[in-house]
């Protein structure tokens, strides 16, 4: 019964994970046009090291996914690795979504240290890559708050996601941040009109064991939550 409740609730959400490529002349680019690419209202982020079964808003660490729902495997039958926590009550106070309470989101994705998986979750604008990403190489769900538990292969350490200072033309170090307008996006134009933006992720960010979890270490992954849930 659960499990078809939160199915009910992925579908009609459509949260979506997406990875896509930076590259040093990226960087660069953006630096040099800051007022196009910042929004004053972003947040850069820093990370520190916490105890895996937190519950607060965090990238590795152990999900709180319901033991009555199964872990999430990709096409391939490859058990997904968990990679961000996103408690609703911080969503919903910090960027005016209207999620259910005290429940949080969880984010998985591919990842294979042996067969090559960057295919399967980048995205630079083609909606054959958009659609590839929906047919569950990465997966986004809503979920109540169960006991912490982890069924992949691998974990990664928990890093709490700080909100730091807001961004500004000066800073020149922003691969992760939150809220407000992505940056490095190789493509402006991207099939995500009915999707907010809510925070990006420096592959390089994660702990050194895992910084290739996007394949490359400098990859960004998106993370865009649907429209229709804002308050």
């Amino acid at each position: 019964m659960i499990k078809n409740f939160l199915s009910s609730i992925v579908v009609s959400l459509f949260l979506i994970l997406l990875v896509i490529l930076c590259s040093e002349n990226d960087k660069e680019e953006s630096r040099h046009e800051p007022q196009r690419r910042i929004n004053a209202m972003s947040n850069l982020v820093r990370f520190e090291k916490v105890d895996n079964e937190l519950n607060i808003l965090r990238i590795g660490g152990k999900s709180f996914l319901p033991p009555d729902v199964e872990w999430p495997t990709n096409p391939n039958g490859e058990k997904m690795v968990f990679i961000f926590n996103i408690p609703t009550n911080f969503l919903n106070s910090t960027l005016q979504f209207n999620y259910p309470k005290d429940q949080v989101i969880s984010v998985f994705t591919t990842y294979n240290r042996e067969d090559y998986f960057l295919d399967s979750i980048v995205y630079n604008g083609d909606i054959e890559e958009l659609q590839n990403i929906k047919n569950g190489y990465t997966k986004v769900i809503l979920h109540s708050v169960a006991s912490p538990r982890n069924d992949a292969d691998f974990l990664i350490s928990a890093r709490e996601i700080v909100i730091d200072k807001e961004m500004n033309e000066f800073d020149d170090n922003y691969g992760s941040l939150f809220g407000a307008n992505p940056v490095f996006l190789q493509e402006e134009k991207l099939e995500l009109a009915s999707y907010q933006f809510c925070m990006q992720i420096y592959g390089g960010d994660f702990p050194e064991e895992f910084q290739d979890i996007f394949y490359l270490d400098d990859a960004i992954g998106y993370l865009f939550l649907s429209k229709e849930e804002k308050a």
